[in-house]
């Protein structure tokens, strides 16, 4: 196949480009000019970094390109290339901006991740629909979770959206297979008022079709807003009667239990999994998923018992990665000194990931403050750009070390 190329996202250059920015002006104000031209003189190659920056893939093999990579593997020997049979997680999150019609504009960025290479693509690119589904198409169902596989069948089936009826009339006399199809098309486009309408129709005519009253509860949940419980509770019903009328269909169960494992209800996502292990024992996301219900108990010989069980996958891949985990897991059991060597390595990461939230928040804050105040007063201003300058630097700083206490001993 030819290669695909998606430009990342701009965040690390722009939040770059305002440190130096920030770190150059303050040494203006003191009057440090050659320091300040100096500084400033960094945004040229960030530029062109961002310019050039790119991610590839060429049907077996995705690559990170550009500047940012090169620097990435020369000086830290990060790999920024990962094979399709070395992924081990494709995971989806999604932004969503709600408007007053009750429909969304949503946003979806994609983690690739395995052998220690984390590689993030974002739907804002117009070629993301085209690189996923390419990406998701050799990649495998068992390496996507819901979200990801919900958007692989959404770009795969797309074209269901165009022409799509509107009116009661036209949309009764569809086939409830077609029906949810355009209607989940419709979510994961954002428009949830239409959507809905297709929703209803199906369940009128198959009220006891487990797949279908899965993805009205994903459509609900989407739906609802914080605030909303009565989307909210519809949601959780139609799960829990989707979970008594999944019979023997593992694929559905481990579905199921991923969404009731996402809303903190581990007992029914517990029931689920085991449901689809005693149909097929060896189901890689039924392992995991009761895995990662054990350890938030502190069941730790639990978890190692699941990973174990998970490492019997078929793909090559995802029984390295269990493997590595049970390993892990047995290894934090068996020895005292790594066991408190993770948790100070977990400790330091915690706190180093909120110091590196509270220098972002303190940049957005000095930035307003000496914008709008340091108009008013000059050493207002002055401050406000030495706490920038500082937060900027330590914001950096808290981003490096990060990089190196995420690694496990």
């Amino acid at each position: 196949m030819q290669t695909l190329s998606i430009r990342p996202g701009l965040v690390p250059y722009t939040l770059s480009s305002a440190v130096v920015i920030t770190v150059g002006s303050t040494l203006l104000k003191q009057g440090w000019v050659v320091a300040a031209l100096s500084c400033w003189g960094l945004l040229f190659p960030i530029l062109i970094a961002a310019a050039f920056d790119r991610i590839e893939f060429d049907g077996e093999t995705i690559r990170h390109r550009g500047p940012l990579a090169f620097i990435l593997r020369g000086l830290f020997r990060m790999r920024r290339e990962l094979s399709v049979s070395d992924i081990e997680t494709i995971t989806t999150e999604t932004t969503r901006i709600s408007f007053a019609t009750g429909d969304a504009r949503i946003s979806y960025h994609t983690r690739i991740s395995g052998c220690g290479v984390d590689i993030v693509v974002r739907s804002h690119r117009s070629t993301y629909s085209q690189f996923i589904k390419a990406l998701f198409r050799a990649a495998g169902p068992h390496k996507l979770d819901p979200r990801s596989s919900e958007i692989f069948e959404y770009f795969e089936t797309g074209n269901a959206l165009k022409g799509s009826p509107v009116l009661k009339s036209d949309i009764a006399a569809m086939p409830a297979p077609l029906l949810r199809r355009i209607g989940n098309s419709l979510r994961l486009a954002g428009k949830l008022a239409q959507a809905s309408s297709y929703f209803r129709v199906a369940y009128e005519k198959e009220p006891r079709n487990p797949e279908l009253l899965y993805e009205m509860s994903r459509f609900y949940h989407s739906s609802a807003q914080r605030e909303d419980t009565r989307l909210l509770q519809r949601s959780d019903a139609c799960l829990r009667l989707a979970s008594r009328l999944a019979g023997d269909e593992p694929d559905l169960l481990e579905r199921i239990g991923e969404a009731f494992f996402e809303r903190l209800d581990f007992k029914r996502a517990s029931e689920c999994f085991h449901r689809a292990l005693q149909i097929d024992p060896e189901r890689f996301r039924a392992n995991i998923g009761l895995a990662e219900i054990a350890l938030r108990d502190g069941k730790l010989a639990h978890v190692a018992h699941f990973y174990n069980a998970a490492s019997s996958s078929t793909d090559a891949a995802l029984a390295r990665m269990a493997g590595r985990e049970a390993r892990y897991y047995e290894k934090l059991m068996a020895d005292d000194d790594f066991l408190e060597a993770e948790l100070n390595r977990i400790k330091i990461s915690n706190q180093i990931r909120w110091a590196r939230r509270l220098a972002a928040m303190t940049f957005f804050s000095a930035w307003l403050v000496g914008g709008i105040v340091g108009r008013i007063s000059p050493m207002v201003e002055s401050f406000g750009w030495s706490i920038m300058a500082t937060s900027g630097m330590i914001w950096c700083a808290a981003l490096a070390s990060m990089r190196f206490f995420r690694r496990r001993s």
